[in-house]
């Protein structure tokens, strides 16, 4: 049984925990978006069950799943009106075949495949995946997140894993050495766009990140698999730690602030390095105090392990 012990209206709760997606039960089978995330993620969130789970954590999950859903739709039942309302002529339209098979394809065809899961079988662990969209051989991913994942970058690296992955399982239609990642902000904001140069302009964006080599991802898929293998029964004591990376964590500031004794509210200037803080303290005659603030931690927000995790409490003790 799911939980609701923030008591979320139940109009919602029974969207939140509406699940149709077609996992695969199978024995030593690990998803694409499993496989790219750290060891101790993978491992513990293997041994969480549904009776650790609450329907406040699944509000993004639920949120993401729309949108896939609602793109999904728009293009499998209603491409061809969508399509012409944008202006795009009939000879075009005509041309697209939404996941036809390799047979019934002409020379002159647009195929785009939606939604279609593949395997391959490395060791005695089946690695799949069911990407988004691939249109005319680029892989596309839709990502609804917020601001910060645009303007730090911080998931690039996934990004280029999960497309590598997915182009490892499906060499034969994924043509480009590259994923477009389609960016949906849920908390992008006109006025912000107008003031910082690193904000993005609209609330839709998409970014081309370059993907690994077949070579390089066969290797990556090869090593994580030993991984799981060593670690699968071990105590969470003896699992490697996930690193700052691992964490998404933000970069930690140095606060000066000019009376020592007055730190509990707003610093006198902030800085990006230690090194900058301390020049300013000189420059103030050595007066004041840099106090170093570390970088909020975003991963354990999003995991599946986030209620049995030990070192999330470190950076969440009060939850």
């Amino acid at each position: 049984m799911i939980t609701n012990k923030e008591d979320v209206p139940l109009t919602l709760a029974v969207w939140a925990v509406d699940d149709d997606y077609d996992y695969v039960n199978q024995e030593n089978y690990i998803s694409v978006t499993q496989l790219i995330k750290p060891i101790k993620q993978i491992i513990l969130g293997m041994r969480v069950t549904d009776e650790d789970t609450d329907v406040s954590d699944l509000i993004n999950a639920a949120l993401g799943t729309s949108i896939h859903s609602g793109i999904e739709k728009a293009w499998k039942f209603n491409y061809k009106k969508n399509l012409k309302s944008l202006g795009y002529s009939d000879e075009l339209i005509n041309k697209i075949k939404i996941n036809p098979k390799k047979e019934d394809l002409k020379d002159t065809d647009i195929p785009i495949y939606i939604e279609q899961r593949n395997t391959i079988k490395v060791d005695n662990f089946t690695i799949g995946g069911k990407f988004d969209m691939v249109a005319d051989g680029i892989l596309h991913d839709n990502k609804s997140t917020s601001v910060y994942t645009w303007i730090y970058g911080g998931r690039d690296k996934d990004y280029c894993l999960q497309g590598s992955l997915y182009k490892l399982i499906n060499k034969d239609i994924i043509k480009e050495d590259f994923i477009r990642v389609n960016y949906i902000f849920t908390d992008w904001q006109k006025s912000a766009a107008a003031q910082n140069i690193k904000y993005p302009l609209n609330r839709l964006v998409c970014k081309d990140i370059p993907l690994l080599s077949l070579e390089e991802t066969q290797k990556f898929v090869e090593d994580k698999v030993k991984q799981i293998k060593l670690y699968k029964d071990s105590p969470e004591e003896k699992l490697p730690r996930c690193t700052d990376e691992d964490l998404w964590r933000a970069e930690p500031k140095y606060k000066y602030y000019a009376d020592p004794t007055k730190t509990s509210g707003r610093s006198t200037k902030n800085f990006t390095s230690f090194e900058e803080a301390n020049e300013y303290k000189l420059a103030k005659g050595n007066k004041g105090v840099v106090i170093v603030v570390p970088g909020e931690v975003k991963r354990c927000m999003y995991c599946r392990a986030y209620n049995i995790c030990k070192q999330r409490r470190e950076y969440f003790p009060n939850d």
